[in-house]
């Protein structure tokens, strides 16, 4: 009887937990590179980098300014010591909808999202590439995601 219970127990503990183990693993958004330079970047100058999230269809991803009550915000940066200042982030413009997760119009991206990076480079040179960090929470019309960080590579030269 014992030995029942324990083998119950721990089908109950698997069971609840499979859920959150799947919804951890699935990503609906992919994200690439869409433009950067392809030479050397003079040390302090200004230049952009360009990247797209593609959305799996069925999902959503939230813009950069969600009502207070909302989902969470995209938020895009660099990480701490890339060779570059980050001093602007201008977005494609999102489709406002109703969310039924949080019952309210949010500005959201059904397929693609692309986020302009306006940066300085640093006064020195380097051939350190930029680390574009992008926070986000994605959502279906079932559940939503907890909030993720993706790390997208991008190769900058910053030269004399």
């Amino acid at each position: 009887m014992r030995n029942a219970l324990n083998y119950f127990t721990l089908l109950i503990a698997c069971a609840a937990a499979t859920p959150a183990a799947v919804a951890q693993a699935h990503n609906p958004v992919a994200w690439t590179v869409k433009s950067a330079p392809h030479s050397s970047v003079k040390p302090g100058s200004k230049f952009t980098v360009a990247v797209t999230g593609t959305v799996e269809p069925g999902w959503h991803l939230y813009a950069m300014e969600e009502p207070d009550g909302g989902p969470i915000a995209t938020q895009v940066g660099l990480a701490e010591g890339d060779p570059a200042d980050l001093l602007h982030v201008s977005a494609s413009k999102p489709q406002t909808v109703h969310d039924n997760s949080f019952n309210l119009d949010t500005p959201v991206y059904l397929a693609t999202a692309e986020f302009t990076l306006h940066l300085q480079a640093a006064a020195s040179p380097s051939a350190k590439p930029l680390h574009v960090l992008v926070r986000y929470q994605s959502c279906n019309n079932n559940m939503c995601l907890p909030p993720r960080t993706s790390t997208i590579e991008v190769p900058v030269h910053i030269g004399q």
